[in-house]
């Protein structure tokens, strides 16, 4: 089944926007505030999955490099944050990192568990 195409930004000041980022403010003081209720200890090479509440604190756009199109970049404030398990996040960033992959052209092929090699 094909995927529909993603969302068109809306134009600003009848230029195209063809690209958001994202930048988080101040998550490690909502974490550091959850870590001193309930502390762990984290080892170098550590995976941890991170759950933020965010407020949208300001929104720029600025134009791409030798283009008459722009970029939206968010700043998002973190506010509560929490470290959740993978069980809770790990289904959602491995779909993600497929994304990713599939937006840089990697794609992976449906193999059947019973499949032959």
């Amino acid at each position: 089944m094909p995927k529909s195409a993603p969302p068109k930004l809306h134009p600003f000041e009848s230029r195209d926007v063809l690209q958001a980022t994202m930048r988080i403010t101040r998550a490690g003081d909502g974490l550091s505030t959850a870590l001193n209720i309930d502390p762990i200890e984290l080892h170098i090479g550590d995976t941890m999955y991170v759950l933020l509440e965010c407020t949208v604190g300001a929104i720029e756009l600025k134009p791409i490099r030798d283009t008459d199109v722009l970029v939206r970049k968010h700043t998002l404030v973190a506010g509560v944050g929490t470290i959740v398990d993978s069980g809770f996040a790990g289904d959602a960033i491995a779909e993600q990192r497929r994304l990713n992959l599939e937006a840089a052209g990697v794609h992976e092929l449906p193999l059947d568990d019973g499949a032959s090699e």
